[in-house]
């Protein structure tokens, strides 16, 4: 039984998969985290215990890059 012999790949089914593969990586981008400037570096306060813990600044929560970019945060 002779293999069958793959269907070649049309212009359209190329631009197809190129535009799949933009729109992912564009929301892979857009999704990654990003911290404020005033959040970066060494957190304020360190608290010693049983373990070590610090304290962040409040409102230092990571966003979605595309939720900082409507913000005003172009980073």
């Amino acid at each position: 039984m002779p293999l069958p012999i793959p269907a070649r790949i049309t212009p359209r089914g190329a631009r197809a998969a190129v535009v799949i593969a933009a729109v992912f990586a564009s929301g892979w981008y857009l999704g990654q985290p990003v911290l404020p400037a005033r959040c970066e570096g060494p957190p304020r306060v360190i608290r010693y215990s049983d373990h070590l813990a610090a304290d962040t600044l409040p409102d230092c929560d990571e966003k979605p890059r595309l939720l900082s970019w409507l913000g005003g945060t172009f980073r």
